[in-house]
């Protein structure tokens, strides 16, 4: 048997709850896993909250920073395209971490200083900067977990959308979820941008 280490135990991890849901990650889940007792997995993580810190920091760490392109809006797409790759990747995880409220500093930290950076470049006065930062990451986060949810429900059925044509017509047509996505980016990146500069007075120098 392979010596147990915090790799093992991570891939153990997420097979169980991309196999049975994020609910059923446990401590003795997971060692019936890796057939080893309980108690051998407190060597490596220290409980079950270090367990979930343990598989969302290995599933965001798989987001890999795109280089930059010189191109603040374009950067800042390219982020936010990574970010949805890995989520969709991993939905279980998505809904691990919002169950369990991790903040993950040592992974999450060089993506929040990234992103903050691309909006201090976009020209706008530094407070307002960070402001759309914060504004832009959270709407960002919100799409992708409403298109996670979205893809998980059933969709309706005739009967009940017989007296609906237009949401029968959305139900029906086939979407690109990238395509889509961009549009929502780019359109947000910039409305927030063009709203704040707007609001900010003009540079006498």
């Amino acid at each position: 048997m392979a010596k147990l280490d915090r790799t093992r135990i991570f891939e153990a991890a997420l097979r169980i709850i991309e196999r049975d849901g994020a609910h059923a990650l446990t401590m003795r889940a997971v060692a019936d896993e890796l057939d080893v007792t309980p108690m051998a997995l407190y060597r490596h993580v220290a409980d079950k909250q270090a367990l979930v810190a343990l598989v969302v920091d290995s599933v965001i760490a798989e987001q890999v920073l795109p280089d930059p392109t010189g191109d603040w809006r374009e950067d800042l797409l390219r982020m936010t395209s990574a970010m949805r790759e890995v989520s969709l990747r991993h939905p279980a995880v998505s809904q691990l971490r919002r169950g369990h409220e991790i903040w993950t500093s040592p992974v999450l930290l060089p993506l929040t200083e990234r992103w903050m950076s691309l909006w201090v470049q976009s020209g706008l006065p530094l407070e307002e900067a960070l402001r759309a930062g914060v504004m832009t990451s959270m709407a960002v986060t919100g799409f992708i977990e409403q298109e996670l949810h979205i893809g998980r429900m059933e969709r309706p059925d005739e009967p009940s959308l017989a007296g609906s044509p237009n949401a029968r017509a959305a139900f029906a047509s086939k979407r690109d979820g990238a395509a889509d996505f961009e549009v929502v980016i780019r359109s947000l990146i910039d409305g927030v941008h063009d709203r704040l500069a707007a609001g900010t007075p003009p540079d006498d120098g």
